[in-house]
């Protein structure tokens, strides 16, 4: 480990850059991009998921262009690339920003909170740039103070800047409140504000009348879907999304290369924790035509500040903040239906791809919120979102899989969430909780299934749900997630073979777990079975078993625990057999 005084502090939530380089923070060098950006169109809209590095990189850009920053420079940017490759266009322009994810998303109070926060952002940028703009009396600051409506603000302002320099607007997380208004209040309130003479697609009107002949030179936005820029511009006119663009696919988020840089900064070994941090954060392909995967920025800095805390890996992998801001898009799942809650259609696209493993699709550009249910556009605004991700090309079709740890444990709460808030069934997950203990520790395992079983008979509703083999195999992957104990696979290889559930003990969250779990599932149609069939069906599983068993990599990732295989038979949604293979001696 690195002397502490010599170690930088975690940047952990921290999205200025000033702060990040003035106060010896950790920097992941992400300058070169600038050249990038300028390379491209003047107008950009580049969508990335939840907590994955946007606000940041506009805060470099804001501090790299800001002409009012310009003795400050060599302070903030010395030691990255761009310090020894500046561009002409280097503090060059006023810089304009609006953060929406400041803006209420209360129905009752958006409008003014809206206006209040263009308001705020555009006296501000009066007051820093007074000396270049010559707002001598203070005209126009008592001008915009005294104005309610943004569009007014915003036209006042472009008026005034147009012949005394050009302005970089940069608006950061520009469809947060939007999101908010769809998830809690609905799609009409929704579409009031972004349709017609909505007062949010105005405003984009005064902004796209800012570009043609005003000051506005350049534009940047972020966000995390392409719904709202749909609907509030007919399509993205003004500009280029640069969503896809392999040029800007590393831009935010970590590299491996820069993960383990930063791990070897703390003392912390990569071996131990790139390989969990691989399976738990890595994997989003955010261009087909690019092959290096990104970590998302925000859970890696979480899982390094737990880490140094207790110099072992976190107990909790998941990020709270990231479990909350994902919790958002249950309005995609569940509908309210003449006051009573549904799972609707994407509810069952999300079991599909847990059954499946992956789905393909042509990843859709653009889309309005009414066509969000459209099959196509649903699966594209899951890859948006960053609960789908690149897998590879073929057929002339985009594959796309679960990235990661963190986002399959998150379909896992959505499919357990539906259940429970459409009342289609629910279980005491604390009781479920103290069963996978014995299990883990005292190998009984029998308690859990028959409880599992058990409620499945009792609550009927759920029946719709786990129709066949697979639906089977999903519910049980469902609950075998509630518990940390265990990383569940399914569909895994092993010796040539695919075993159909696999409980990997989470040795390095709880090192003194004594059983792991090898589930063979099968399933009798009821109109089918008999005694025979059971018959056929569990020497199978026991082929099966043994063949797996043999799996050197499967020892490895055992390590001292007590591998039980199970056998587990149903005909319907009844248990009809459960079983463990009996090692020879």
């Amino acid at each position: 480990m690195h002397k502490k005084e010599t170690l930088k502090k975690i940047p952990y939530g921290i999205s200025d850059f000033e702060i990040i380089r003035r106060e010896h923070y950790y920097y992941v060098e992400k300058t070169k991009f600038i050249e990038k950006i300028e390379d491209s169109l003047r107008y950009l809209f580049f969508i990335r998921p939840r907590r994955f590095g946007k606000s940041l990189w506009l805060s470099l850009m804001e501090q790299y262009y800001d002409i009012a920053k310009k003795e400050l420079f060599e302070e903030l940017f010395k030691g990255t690339y761009i310090y020894d490759n500046p561009t002409e266009e280097r503090n060059s322009y006023f810089i304009l920003k609006f953060n929406f994810s400041e803006v209420s998303s209360d129905i009752n109070e958006i409008r003014s909170s809206f206006n209040q926060t263009i308001k705020i952002a555009c006296l501000n940028f009066i007051k820093r740039y007074n000396d270049y703009l010559a707002d001598t009396n203070g005209e126009m600051y008592e001008t915009i103070k005294s104005t309610e409506e943004a569009s007014a603000i915003l036209k006042y302002l472009n008026s005034f800047v147009k012949d005394r320099g050009k302005i970089y607007l940069l608006i950061d997380e520009y469809d947060n409140f939007t999101n908010t208004i769809i998830s809690s209040t609905g799609q009409e309130q929704y579409m009031a504000i972004t349709h017609g003479e909505g007062f949010y697609r105005h405003f984009f009107n005064v902004i796209k009348a800012g570009t043609t002949g005003g000051p506005i030179s350049k534009l940047f936005i972020t966000g995390v879907a392409p719904v709202t820029m749909d609907d509030i511009t007919s399509g993205f006119n003004i500009g280029d999304n640069i969503t896809t663009d392999p040029a800007f696919n590393e831009m935010v988020g970590f590299t491996e290369t820069e993960v383990k840089e930063m791990l070897n900064h703390y003392g912390i070994s990569e071996d131990l924790a790139t390989e969990v941090m691989k399976n738990w954060y890595n994997n989003y392909l955010f261009s087909e035509y690019e092959e290096t995967r990104m970590y998302n920025s925000d859970m890696s800095l979480y899982f390094i500040k737990e880490y140094l805390k207790i110099d072992r890996l976190p107990k909790d992998m998941l990020d709270y903040n990231i479990r909350i801001d994902y919790n958002k898009l249950k309005y995609l799942l569940i509908i309210n239906h003449k006051g009573s809650l549904r799972v609707n259609g994407n509810f069952e696209k999300l079991k599909t791809i847990l059954e499946e493993g992956q789905i393909t699709a042509d990843i859709v550009n653009s889309f309005p919120v009414e066509r969000v249910a459209d099959t196509e556009n649903f699966i594209s605004l899951l890859y948006y979102f960053g609960l789908l991700t690149v897998k590879d090309i073929s057929r002339g079709m985009t594959n796309l899989i679960i990235p990661n740890e963190v986002i399959r444990q998150l379909y896992y709460e959505y499919i357990r969430d539906g259940y429970r808030d459409t009342k289609v069934f629910n279980i005491d997950l604390y009781n479920l909780g103290k069963l996978f203990n014995i299990m883990a520790y005292d190998g009984k395992w029998e308690e859990l299934f028959i409880y599992l079983s058990t409620e499945m008979n009792k609550q009927t509703s759920i029946r719709d749900y786990i129709e066949g083999e697979r639906g089977i195999q999903t519910f049980f992957r469902v609950y075998l997630n509630v518990s940390n104990y265990y990383i569940t696979r399914t569909e895994f290889e092993l010796n040539k073979g695919y075993c159909d559930i696999l409980l990997l003990p989470n040795l390095a969250q709880y090192p003194d777990i004594k059983y792991s779990y090898l589930i063979e599932l099968k399933y009798i149609k009821p109109t089918e079975y008999n005694e025979v069939k059971l018959e056929e069906k569990l020497k199978d599983a026991e082929e099966k078993l043994k063949k797996y068993r043999d799996d050197e990599g499967l020892k490895k990732m055992l390590g001292h625990t007590c591998m039980v295989k199970l056998i587990l038979v149903f005909s319907g949604i009844e248990m009809v057999y459960k079983g463990h293979l009996t090692e020879e001696k």
